[in-house]
């Protein structure tokens, strides 16, 4: 087959790469859910799910209205219809309100169980008593009643949803309902919980893929232009960069993997990483049609002087990348993976599929002596002249400087505060606010007790020691509200004993606990007790949302329990705070894991390719030291390493090895050649230089304007991988000339 015969075959594959994955994309599986970030095997997990056989769902929706009017026949009755429109839905599992919470009272003869609220309840309780006595009743006290009785809430709990868009379907329901009632609408409405709080994650990841990748693409497509002056350049860019990202989205398809939090970064980095591939691919082209090749030469030149420095990179960033494998945090290891795999394939197409469209198709001259590549390559040469001549103090001045930043590593804190990615007037932020002022904290957590047998939670010892537990948990201040079956057998003996407020206690006789038990015939108290009266539940409402707070609040709870009860139960700590608490520890785990694997992939390919422990040694320093600065820069910032941050270290030290390797490649080839230390150092920095600090100029800018959006973990993730490829291109041109000529009179270091 002729080569214009290979350039047709290659270009229309790049175009089929750039068109039919995104037909087969539409299928993928959007789902930022709290249970993607914990594998199935995490104890807590695993009692998670046995737990919710018997139980509810704790992870909820909060619909707070506020207004004069909320106890008007009107607005208690529009209340109540939708309830019952929503709770109809198929993935509502139950709606609470005062129109259907269930409402202990005493009666001549006992306690009966009735709605706190309904449109029955209306006829007999007079409208200024209404608030009063809705706020008097403890289940909605603080849960669905404010204290100062401005304020009524609807919790929405849905069934065990599969994915985000279930949970967004949710919410449109929910939005629908109260849009169909102007009673409703006239109140002022805050929606809070881990629901919502979940969509608004989904919807700004979706918004900042949708806006920052293009702008992400087309700022590397303008600065290739302008560096090259080549339209086809730019083209072939474009498509390279669509089907490599193309093909990485693929793969979470094909291997039915959600697209996460996590994974909306894919596309922004395999495009900057793409164009860092491109461009020493360009500037290759560029050299050597300053020579006088053209055409097939031409790319033969160019391929000979970057394929083998270009394969390590990519297999070096890869092996960073793929070191996230190790994350116990699947949305990590799939990213690391997937992006491993992805770049690999983008190498794959500069190398073999886009030879013959430049070998037809690249009849121009390369524009090499424009004002923007002079200065780049003057400011490169000015440093390495600088490192060459004053080579001791420029590494003396580099450990000054780190050793002034190592304190400010242990002000990392290893922290995830969900309502912190969005900004303090981002209306999820400012409802969680109004909510928790109005009633009690929407962070779920429950203390799960287990008896040895059947009837076990119904022994008067156990229910006293319990409600002493409730009662210290409760004053803690991160709890606003806790709630057991010690509330409804308090009720139970109070209703049935004429409402006196002495008998607000639990009895001291196990025949008349098991008499109320039995004459119960309400639903709420088989959301906290099971049937058989051998598993019960504590439910916590918790103010705090970082990881670190609410672990406190499990310590002191954990500790609370141990005191007071007897060990004739076992008890566990679990529901949503538990599980978001539990992915910090393995947050922790997975960056250690990641980055020690890193480096050790790393260090062995740089010992395959430079064949010498020095150079392998001087070469990892040059790329680990980036990381250690991005971390001295997180503490500085009080930025935490939380989910968004906890890869950027892999990720900066895999990109980071790329323009190590093509500098060090040309000196050591020099070298090996018979040119001088000094000479070879300038002439390696003359070659591959300006292409290496034009790689990092565009894959900063690129992150950099990730720094713009609304959402913090992009921002967070733009910042501190801009800061780690920036500090890497500093000691590249800086510190590695340095280093190289201070061997000389250090030679037995070798």
């Amino acid at each position: 087959m002729s080569v214009r015969r290979w350039a047709q075959l290659s270009f229309l594959l790049l175009v089929l790469f750039n068109l039919v994955p995104p037909l087969f994309l539409l299928k993928l599986a959007v789902n930022n859910a709290p249970e993607q970030y914990l594998p199935a095997s995490q104890p807590s997990v695993q009692f998670s799910r046995q737990l919710r056989e018997n139980f509810p769902e704790d992870q909820v929706m909060v619909v707070l209205f506020e207004g004069k009017q909320l106890a008007s026949d009107a607005f208690i009755k529009a209340l109540e219809a939708v309830v019952n429109n929503v709770k109809a839905h198929p993935l509502v599992d139950r709606v609470i309100s005062v129109t259907s919470v269930d409402h202990i009272a005493g009666t001549a003869d006992g306690f009966e169980v009735l709605p706190l609220m309904d449109s029955q309840r209306l006829l007999s309780v007079p409208h200024d008593q209404r608030m009063p006595y809705m706020l008097a009743d403890p289940f909605a006290h603080n849960a669905l009643v404010s204290e100062s009785m401005d304020a009524l809430a609807m919790i929405v709990r849905p069934i065990r949803l599969e994915d985000t868009r279930q949970r967004i379907e949710v919410m449109g329901i929910v939005q629908q309902a109260l849009s169909e009632y102007p009673t409703l609408m006239a109140a002022k409405q805050s929606i809070a919980g881990p629901v919502p709080l979940e969509v608004y994650q989904l919807r700004s990841m979706l918004r900042d893929t949708t806006l920052f990748v293009p702008i992400t693409m087309g700022l590397g497509l303008l600065l290739i232009y302008l560096l090259f002056r080549r339209w086809l350049a730019v083209v072939i860019a474009a498509l390279v960069m669509g089907a490599v990202v193309n093909f990485t989205l693929l793969l979470f398809l094909i291997f039915q993997y959600p697209y996460t939090l996590i994974a909306s970064m894919v596309p922004s980095l395999l495009s900057a990483l793409m164009i860092a591939v491109l461009m020493h691919f360009f500037n290759g082209l560029r050299i050597a049609a300053g020579y006088g090749y053209v055409g097939q030469q031409r790319v033969r030149q160019a391929l000979h002087e970057i394929r083998k420095p270009a394969l390590f990179t990519v297999i070096t960033t890869a092996a960073g990348l793929s070191s996230l494998g190790l994350s116990p945090i699947p949305p990590i290891t799939f990213f690391g993976i997937f992006a491993a795999i992805g770049l690999v394939w983008g190498f794959i197409i500069v190398i073999f599929i886009l030879p013959p469209i430049f070998e037809t198709y690249d009849t121009d001259d390369w524009p090499s002596r424009h004002g923007l590549m002079r200065v780049l390559r003057r400011l490169v040469m000015g440093t390495a002249r600088l490192s060459i001549r004053r080579a001791g103090w420029v590494i003396a001045t580099f450990i000054v400087l780190m050793a002034l930043g190592i304190p400010f590593l242990w002000e990392v804190k290893v922290e995830t505060n969900l309502l912190k990615f969005f900004a303090e007037d981002h209306p999820i932020t400012m409802a969680t606010e109004q909510v928790e002022n109005k009633l009690s904290g929407v962070t779920p957590l429950e203390v799960v007790f287990d008896g040895e047998q059947r009837d076990a939670i119904k022994k008067v010892a156990f229910l006293q020691q319990l409600a002493t537990v409730q009662e210290t948990i409760e004053a803690l201040p991160e709890v606003d509200k806790a709630q057991s079956v010690v509330d409804f057998v308090q009720q139970m003996h109070w209703g049935f004993n004429e409402e006196k407020p002495e008998f607000l206690v639990i009895p001291d006789s196990q025949a008349l606990i098991n008499q109320y038990l039995l004459l119960y015939d309400g639903n709420d108290l088989y959301e906290i007790v099971n049937r058989e009266f051998d598993r019960t539940r504590v439910l916590l409402n918790l103010n705090v949302h970082s990881s670190g707070d609410i672990r406190h609040v499990v310590n002191k709870v954990a500790e609370i329990v141990q005191q007071s009860m007897s060990d004739e139960y076992q008890w566990t700590i679990n529901g949503y705070g538990k599980l978001f608490e539990d992915q910090e520890v393995l947050l922790i785990e997975g960056q250690l894991y990641s980055l020690i694997g890193a480096l050790l992939l790393i260090m062995l390919m740089m010992a395959i390719l430079w064949k010498t422990w020095y150079a392998t040694g001087l070469t990892l320093l040059l790329n680990a030291t980036p990381a250690l600065v991005m971390f001295i820069v997180m503490g500085m910032t009080q930025l935490w390493l939380d989910m968004a941050t906890a890869m950027i270290a892999s990720v900066v030290v895999g990109i980071a090895v790329d323009d190590t390797i093509h500098l060090y490649y040309g000196y050591q080839r020099r070298r090996q050649a018979g040119i001088g230390k000094i000479l070879a150092i300038y002439r390696s920095y003359q070659y591959s230089g300006s292409a290496v600090m034009v790689t990092t100029i565009i894959l900063s800018f690129q992150f950099l304007v990730l720094t713009f959006s609304y959402f913090q973990p992009t921002v967070h993730f733009g910042f501190l991988t801009a800061v780690g490829l920036i500090t890497a291109l500093f000691f590249d041109l800086l510190l590695m000339p340095a280093f190289l000529i201070m061997t000389e009179y250090t030679k037995h270091w070798r």
